[in-house]
């Protein structure tokens, strides 16, 4: 923390502060924005963290429930200043990084059972959706490294990434929180065997104009002069466990969308503004390939 000045901190400040400064004035613009594109969100709840155990409070949650696809977003919102905008250094997509995954989940036959339930059965099997099926495609630019970029009273450049990891260690701890919930999708006391498929996104949402991306070719050169974007998909391949220990499954979150307001906007009317828009998501052909490589495995 930068060591204060003694002054007394009067309207003046407080008032520029809000206006120039706050994370919260600028993550009620992307609640605003969510539920007037129609989407169910929760702000500032809190969670339980999977790791520490500990109570931690989220931005903003959403969830897009048509027919029987379910999108859970876990999104973190920082009001990046002008002065100190996102740099992100991309690389074409490697085949094995284009992949999403969705959860297939149901009631097992011997519904009621516990012994099955916990033990010989699982509620959700992951699939993975790969290559052209994917809403990830082998070699456009998928990021690889963070920054923020400023220049010091001195006149020199200076960078880090600290103030975006941590917003990206946040919304990496909700979307763990909100695989738990997909493990019990269809758990609404109904005797038939409904499939719900379902997935997780993760997101972080800055300004307009504070997010720029570079172009590195797969042998380390740079390819482009930094340019603004809206929207970059950063690889992380973090996996999460679903439901109880027992049951041994887990879902994977192959990537984490650094967006601005106005990419935010665009990805909910690409992805969740209607039923063919969210069926993009979960591709009928990219699944009933998926089902068809894991019948082959156990054979």
């Amino acid at each position: 923390m930068a060591k204060l000045k003694a002054d007394r901190i009067g309207q003046s400040d407080l008032l520029e502060y809000l206006n120039a400064y706050s994370d919260f004035s600028f993550e009620l613009a992307v609640l605003k924005m969510l539920r007037e594109s129609g989407l169910n969100c929760e702000h500032g709840g809190l969670y339980e963290d999977a790791v520490t155990k500990k109570s931690r409070e989220f931005d903003i949650r959403s969830i897009t429930a048509i027919q029987r696809h379910r999108v859970r977003l876990a999104i973190e919102c920082k009001n990046i200043r002008e002065n100190f905008p996102i740099l992100i250094s991309c690389v074409p997509r490697h085949e094995q990084e284009s992949y999403h995954q969705v959860a297939l989940v149901t009631e097992p036959e011997s519904r009621g059972s516990f012994v099955s339930l916990t033990i010989h059965q699982s509620r959700a099997k992951t699939l993975s959706i790969i290559g052209e099926h994917s809403m990830y495609k082998r070699g456009e630019p998928v990021g690889k490294s963070t920054v923020q970029v400023g220049r010091a009273v001195d006149g020199s450049i200076s960078a880090n990434d600290s103030e975006l990891y941590e917003k990206w260690g946040q919304c990496l701890s909700s979307a763990a929180d909100l695989v738990e919930r997909v493990y019990w999708d269809d758990d609404d006391g109904n005797d038939k065997q409904d499939v719900y498929q379902s997935m997780v996104i993760p997101f972080v949402v800055v300004p307009n104009d504070r997010l720029s991306i570079v172009l590195y070719d797969e042998d380390g050169n740079r390819v482009s002069d930094p340019e603004s974007s809206n929207r970059c998909s950063c690889f992380i391949d973090k996996d999460y466990e679903m439901g109880t220990k027992l049951a041994g499954t887990r879902m994977w979150l192959s990537h984490v969308e650094i967006v601005t307001l106005d990419g935010m906007r665009s990805f909910v009317q690409r992805y969740l503004s209607s039923e063919k828009a969210i069926c993009q998501l979960f591709p009928k052909e990219g699944i009933n390939a998926a089902l068809q490589r894991a019948a082959e495995t156990k054979t």
